[in-house]
């Protein structure tokens, strides 16, 4: 009984008189809706303003609705607009339709922007000027390479694999990237005058990329690299012979000095505490990371009996100074990072402490051989060091198919 009666009072509450009615129909109708569009001339900007009851004016980015998009408005609005409404809105919408672009008369077609420019970071040993942003937004300037310095590292990457080192022990035996290597050559050029009338020693060059790097850039007269481990000298003899075959085939062509390869390089097989001093070398460098102290100690005794100038390793003055008693004294530094890993070490460039006559001193003799065999041509030191090569790979240990042999 009382849902009745109110459904009742609901119906009596909700009808209206027939003189209500009659005024309603009289009296002029307020569209719910009002479309103001105002086309700003320098932003593009439309603005919006919708009267009712409760709605606020309010401002927004819009697209304006071509003259199609108006009339079909019109057909679907119903009792609730005003068709003289949507007739001007349709007249100033056309206005509109004259002003903007094509692109921007559909309704879903968002406003044309210029597309984003798509930045690339430079690569190590990049030759543009613009600084490359690192990681936590840190600029570095760009490294500028050789290209025949290029060409070298690009054979050794063909002949060692990606890591370089054959994947054994790399960053152990100094294994820079082309990048810091150059770093550390620029600060020798400025700090030590390293020239194309220096002699460069690596003592204990695994693969031998610093003594090819310094062969090309600056081209020194004389790069020699030592190792003990006879694995890693093959391979090094092997990244050797691939310069000395790319610098023959270059001889025929006309290159600048910066983009021909040049083959004033060798390496031995042999154990440093041999020599009786480090002549005739103006720069004597080591990766030093993981030298053992008894060999420090021998390092020091045939530093100090040479008439080297320079020295070039990456252990603190604590070490080198205080603790093994080098006769130098630190120029400069600088931090460097290996090639397949994350290690990074700090480079040191030290001076002889006390004046030696250097261009007076003699080979030592455990020198010597090597020093006579890069004054000869790029194709008969590269015969010499294809020979040694076939002769270190024909006297390894016996197999089956060698015992066949007559």
């Amino acid at each position: 009984m009382h849902g009745k009666r109110a459904r009742s009072s609901r119906r009596q509450v909700g009808r209206q008189s027939p003189d209500e009615e009659q005024v309603q129909e009289d009296a002029p109708r307020t569209p719910t809706k009002k479309v103001r569009l105002n086309v700003a001339k320098e932003e593009e900007e439309e603005e919006i303003a919708v009267v009712g009851n409760d709605v606020e004016a309010m401002t927004s980015r819009v697209v304006t609705p071509g003259t199609a998009v108006a009339r079909s408005a019109s057909s679907t609005s119903g009792n609730d607009t005003d068709a003289s409404t949507l007739a001007d809105d349709t007249d100033t919408a056309k206005a509109t339709d004259a002003q903007a672009s094509p692109a921007r008369r559909s309704l879903f077609t968002p406003p044309t922007a210029e597309p984003p420019t798509q930045v690339t970071p430079g690569r190590e040993g990049d030759d543009t000027g613009a600084k490359r942003r690192l990681l936590f937004g840190r600029e570095v300037s760009p490294i500028h390479v050789q290209d025949n310095v290029r060409k070298v590292y690009k054979i050794v990457r063909r002949l060692t694999g990606s890591l370089g080192g054959n994947a054994s022990s790399g960053p152990i035996y100094g294994e820079l990237t082309m990048g810091s290597m150059q770093k550390m050559i620029n600060l020798m050029k400025e700090h030590t005058g390293l020239c194309a009338e220096s002699r460069f020693i690596d003592v204990g060059s695994g693969i031998g990329k610093p003594n090819l790097h310094v062969a090309q850039d600056p081209g020194v007269c004389f790069s020699y690299g030592l190792e003990v481990e006879e694995s890693r000298w093959l391979l090094g003899m092997t990244c050797l012979k691939g310069m000395l075959e790319a610098a023959v085939s270059e001889s025929v062509k006309e290159l600048s000095d910066d983009e021909r390869i040049h083959h004033q390089c060798f390496f031995e097989k042999g154990d440093i505490r041999q020599a009786k001093s480090f002549n005739p070398f103006s720069h004597v460098y080591m990766f030093s990371i993981g030298f053992p102290p008894m060999l420090w100690i021998e390092l020091a005794k045939i530093w100090n009996r040479s008439s080297s100038p320079f020295l070039i390793c990456y252990h603190s003055p604590k070490d080198i100074i205080d603790t093994y008693e080098f006769d130098v004294e630190l120029v400069t530094q600088k931090q460097t990072s290996m090639h397949g890993s994350k290690e990074g070490h700090m480079g040191y460039i030290y001076k002889r402490k006390s004046a030696r006559s250097f261009h007076r001193a003699a080979c030592d003799p455990l020198f010597k051989p090597a020093f006579d065999k890069v004054e000869k041509s790029a194709e008969e030191l590269n015969d010499e060091v294809g020979a040694e090569i076939d002769q270190m790979q024909g006297t390894g240990p016996a197999t089956r198919s060698s015992r066949r042999r007559p």
